[in-house]
This record gives structure tokens, C-alpha cells and sequence, in this order.
């Protein structure tokens, strides 16, 4: 195994995706304990690595606005970020973004040695032209997290991590716990955390549904249902709560450490495939998942104690963020997630 002292993770977004990528993060700094490691992130999923003690330094970028306002002082921006990048003079950086940009980040970081994916498996196979090294072909039947982890096979390690380290503070936890205690949810009842938002709408399932299966899982089960929210999103859980016959539980504003201590509470999560689901999967909470353009093998939740819905289409898979039938995510019944809840609620009802 060869001794790198400066190592470079380029995971820019999401916060689903972040995630994803911690193992790679604890996996490094199993077998290089004395490395220095950094991670180049976009600055809306910062958040997720701030306090991570396997972390050295937080390297954050904003391509989006540099995409959205090319001018002197975002060119400006961009030329002090590489000069960042440069003088840390890293001699390893891993790309797990896959993309052209992230190439490009790895690249301009001045590593002699830059791991990558292959053509095939790249987001965009222009990145492997800023590689030095291509991980082994994998194929897409495997999940995202161990597609990550391949990329290190180059490297002759022999010892992989699968563990996620979100930080959270003290201040977090009372934050959280005060909030709890101010609507009298019992924490050894627990709740459910019901999160209907989404980062793209067709991955969205119905506002009705929602609203129907959480009355049933408050009225038939006589749990306590949370409806999580991100920026953005207030409207969309207000607008489930007026449909509703029984009155759930809606969070103020929280951060992501403090969503992140909020799921950590919950006994349940149901939603879609967005950046919550994934944080409370990396947490070990169990989940029902309703998925419909992605994949659920390569992104669904990770590990044994999660229930997948999803209707498997000629068209699945397509990742797309817009569709005119919503077919997939349409036909997903409220009796379908009513009844996998009570199935994964077992006992503990």
C-alpha cells in the first residue's frame, strides 16, 4: 500500500450523495491514520461533514453561482479557490463526483495520482480524461455507497469501513429534545417521521397519499406522526396538515445536525429518495422508502432494515426530472406503504 500524506476527496453534492460517500471518508482514515485529508464540497452540503473527526479540512465551492454569474469576481473566486487547492499540494486526490467539473477540481488540486471511475461507469465519461488511475469496471447492479468503496481498490487496502459519522453538538440534541418535550412526545413511544419533499418533482409522491397514510398511521396505530421539512418546503407540509382529519407534528426550522438529531428520535422514516431518507438509513433507523425514476439497488437505503416501494416499469430507472405520465410514483397506493409501516412496525406497535 502506498503512503499518501495528502489526500483530496471531490464529492461536491448532494446531501444524499454526501452521505453516501462517508464511508469512503472513514475508510481512508482507517489506513492512513497520520494522512491529512480534505473534502471540496458544494456549500449546501458543508453541513453534513462540519465536525467529522476523521476530516482535517473543509474545502467549499460554489459552482452554481460560478455557473450563473461568470464575471470578474466569480472568475476572481474561482482563480483564490485553485491557489487553496494548489497549495495544499495534495498528492492523492479521489473524485467520487465522476463528473467533468469534479475532473476538472481534482485536476487543478495538482495530485500526481487521481482515481476516478471508468468510461462506464463515470456520470460523464469525459471525467476519466483528468484521471491518472480508472477503478475497476462494476457494472450498475450495486449500490452507490459500494461503487464509492471501489474506487479504493486501487490502492491495495484491505480493510473497508461501511460506517457514517454525521457529528451532531450538544446544542443539537437540546434543540431537538426541547422541541420533543414541548409537544409531549414520549421518546421511548417514539414517532414517525413522515417526509414528503423532494429535491426533483418526479420523485414526488401525491399530497393526498401523504395526508391519508398519515391519518391512518395516527388514527389505526396510534402513533405520533412528524412532518419533516427542508427550505422551502413549509407550504408543502401545511398543505398535508390542512388535509388531514388528525393534527401532526411539524418541526420548526431545523439544520441539517439538527434534522439529522431529529431522525435519530424517530422509530420510522417514510418518504422518498432525497438526502433525509439517506441520513437516517446511514443512522441504522429503519425505513420505508417510496421510490420511483431512480434506482433502488444502486440508491436505495442502505443495509437490512428497510422496505423499498417501487413499480417496476419498462421505463424505471430513468432518472429523469421531468415526466408527463408520473406513472411510477402514481401508482404507488396508500394501502402499499400502509401495509409495509405495520410490517416493519412488528412488535413495536
Amino acid at each position: 500500500m502506498r503512503n499518501f500524506k495528502r489526500i483530496l476527496i471531490v464529492k461536491l453534492s448532494s446531501i444524499g450523495d454526501v452521505v453516501h460517500a462517508l464511508p469512503v471518508l472513514k475508510t481512508l482514515r482507517k489506513n492512513y491514520p497520520g494522512a491529512y485529508i480534505s473534502w471540496v464540497v458544494e456549500s449546501k452540503a458543508r453541513e453534513i461533514l462540519e465536525g467529522n473527526k476523521d476530516l482535517d479540512e473543509i474545502i467549499v465551492i460554489n459552482t452554481g453561482k460560478w455557473r450563473k454569474r461568470l464575471n470578474r469576481s466569480t472568475i476572481n473566486e474561482m482563480i483564490s479557490k485553485i491557489k487553496v487547492l494548489r497549495g495544499k499540494k495534495f498528492d492523492l486526490a479521489i473524485d467520487i463526483q465522476g463528473l467533468i467539473k469534479s475532473g476538472v477540481i481534482a485536476y487543478l488540486s495538482g495530485a500526481r495520482v487521481r482515481i476516478g471511475f471508468n468510461r462506464g461507469d463515470a456520470r460523464e465519461p469525459l471525467n476519466r480524461l483528468f484521471m491518472t488511475v480508472e477503478a475497476s469496471p462494476i457494472g450498475k447492479d450495486i449500490h452507490v455507497i459500494d461503487k464509492n468503496l471501489s474506487l479504493l481498490g486501487s490502492l491495495g487496502l484491505n480493510s473497508f469501513s461501511k460506517e457514517f459519522t454525521i457529528q451532531t453538538s450538544p446544542a443539537d440534541e437540546k434543540y431537538i429534545d426541547d422541541f420533543l418535550r414541548a409537544k409531549n412526545i414520549d421518546p421511548e413511544k417514539g414517532f414517525i417521521a413522515v417526509n414528503p419533499g423532494v429535491g426533483f418533482k418526479t420523485k414526488k409522491w401525491e399530497t393526498r397519499k401523504y395526508a391519508e397514510l398519515s391519518d391512518g398511521i395516527m388514527d389505526e396505530l396510534n402513533k405520533k406522526v412528524i412532518l419533516t421539512w427542508g427550505p422551502g418546503e413549509e407550504g408543502l407540509v401545511s398543505e398535508i396538515s390542512n388535509m388531514m382529519h388528525h393534527k401532526p407534528v411539524t418541526p420548526p426550522f431545523t439544520t441539517v445536525k439538527q434534522a439529522a438529531v431529529l431522525l435519530r428520535r424517530c422509530k420510522m422514516f417514510i418518504g422518498s429518495d432525497t438526502g433525509p431518507l439517506h441520513i437516517t438509513a446511514a443512522l441504522n433507523i429503519p425505513t420505508v422508502a417510496i421510490f420511483g425514476p431512480t434506482d433502488p439497488i444502486r440508491n436505495g437505503p442502505y443495509g437490512n432494515n428497510h422496505t423499498i416501494i417501487h413499480k417496476n416499469l419498462a421505463c424505471s430507472g430513468c432518472y429523469k426530472r421531468r415526466c408527463k405520465t408520473m406513472e411510477c410514483m402514481k401508482g404507488i397506493t396508500v394501502e402499499e406503504v400502509y401495509k409495509a409501516v405495520k410490517e416493519m412496525m412488528g412488535d413495536k406497535l
